[in-house]
């Protein structure tokens, strides 16, 4: 009976070993999964943070005819309505035709095909709903702005 109860405390013994072992493989596994979970949460937030804080502006374009390019353009310290015009002109793959004046800035002329005087229309531009005294390389951006480019008659 001795060997027999001895036995036993020998197999409850590898057993308790085995089930610990098991135990801790198991905790090892679920903290692994977790911190995958962690580590992607992580990344996506980042992702999202990101975007919150990034300085960026409206930007539409209506061409009079029906057709309008809106877009959100992030912007830097340099930034003016007329380097956001053009980068959106490569980013949507439109053409983009402007005259510079000295001492008076630069002139939009055309804008997807769509060129000034045609049926006494020309591009204008607005920023938060005003429409600035100055050309368009020369009104600097600013986080949150609204800029709007009509291709209408002058109001001017």
């Amino acid at each position: 009976m001795f060997i027999k109860s001895n036995i036993n405390s020998k197999i409850a013994f590898i057993v308790l070993i085995i089930l610990t072992l098991g135990a801790i493989f198991l905790i090892g596994e679920n903290y692994k999964l977790n911190q995958k979970e962690i580590d992607g949460l992580s990344q996506g937030l980042g992702k999202i943070i990101e975007n919150v804080t990034q300085e960026k502006v409206s930007y539409q374009i209506d061409e009079g005819n029906g057709k309008t390019i809106s877009s959100r353009l992030t912007i830097s310290k340099d930034s003016t309505v007329f380097s956001l015009l053009e980068e959106l002109s490569k980013k949507e793959n439109f053409k983009l035709e402007s005259k510079e004046y000295k001492g008076m800035g630069i002139l939009v002329e055309n804008i997807d095909g769509v060129k000034n005087g045609t049926d006494n229309k020309y591009w204008q531009y607005w920023v938060n709903g005003e429409l600035p005294m100055v050309s368009a390389d020369q009104k600097e951006v600013k986080k949150g702005d609204k800029i709007e480019w009509k291709f209408a008659t002058a109001e001017f």
